[in-house]
């Protein structure tokens, strides 16, 4: 038994490589060690087969959830250490900006939001939800304190109403964490903090450059309490999209229109602890 062409030898059969496959494998490889097939069984007993097709290689796109386009990481230069250097002056001169969330939170699962940072109030409104991922819409405001939400009625992608709801809503308070809702709280914490600290706290490294909305970025990595974060710096020194890596590995990210922005008052302080 063997594969049709030349070179090819009989199938191997070996151990599974990962716990996918349940029981031994059946390979076919070739005398230049290539892979042609694959056969084996699912826990269970669901036979598989897997071909590999050599002669068709179409083009893969990069995913922006994965990561984007692959890069050769490096050190900073001089100019790039400047920019990220002076991004909080330069985003609290901008006052605020305008945010589009995108975070996948589960497979096949994606929240989007929409709204405002005004690092000149130091607050963040946002709309939230995705019927794929979460049930509803909800309503987020950030600051200092933490988080407050309520849920609400309407398309998460349309902006959030302003004037926020009254204070007789039932908004309410918590930390950011490390669930679902964890990942995106802890983006929009740490794209309020852009405003506030002069440089991210861990190393940084150049991953790549890139383009967004029509402008030359640098996509600089640096880490963070809660894992790596991505900045997207355009030449001018303003922050273009912020990325945090979430628990399932891929990538939440806010993309952000600096200029002016609805007055957002922060929330009312949180309750006092008994």
């Amino acid at each position: 038994m063997g594969w049709p062409g030349p070179a090819i030898s009989l199938p191997v059969v070996a151990p599974p490589t990962a716990p996918l496959l349940d029981g031994a494998a059946r390979w076919w490889v070739d005398r230049d060690a290539r892979l042609h097939r694959l056969e084996g069984r699912f826990p269970g007993g669901v036979p598989v087969t897997l071909e590999l097709q050599r002669t068709n290689r179409p083009v893969l796109w990069p995913v922006a959830a994965l990561g984007g386009r692959p890069g050769l990481p490096r050190a900073l230069t001089g100019p790039e250490e400047n920019r990220l250097a002076r991004l909080a002056t330069r985003m609290r001169t901008r006052g605020g900006a305008a945010a589009t969330l995108t975070a996948p939170v589960a497979p096949g699962g994606v929240v989007r939001g929409t709204g405002w940072i005004s690092w000149a109030a130091g607050a963040a409104y946002l709309s939230v939800g995705g019927a794929d991922a979460w049930a509803g819409r909800t309503l987020r405001r950030y600051d200092a304190t933490g988080v407050w939400s309520t849920a609400a009625t309407g398309a998460p992608t349309a902006p959030p109403p302003l004037p926020p709801p009254s204070t007789r809503h039932s908004w309410q308070h918590s930390v950011p964490h490390t669930d679902d809702t964890g990942d995106i709280d802890l983006l929009l914490a740490a794209a309020l903090r852009v405003g506030v600290a002069a440089k991210p706290a861990g190393p940084a490294t150049r991953i790549r450059g890139d383009h967004l909305a029509g402008r030359a970025v640098d996509v600089i990595e640096a880490d963070a309490e809660h894992g790596g974060l991505r900045y997207w710096i355009d030449r001018s020194g303003l922050l273009r999209r912020l990325e945090l890596r979430t628990r399932l590995g891929t990538y939440a990210q806010l993309d952000l229109t600096p200029g002016p922005v609805p007055a957002l008052p922060p929330p009312a302080k949180p309750p006092a602890r008994r």
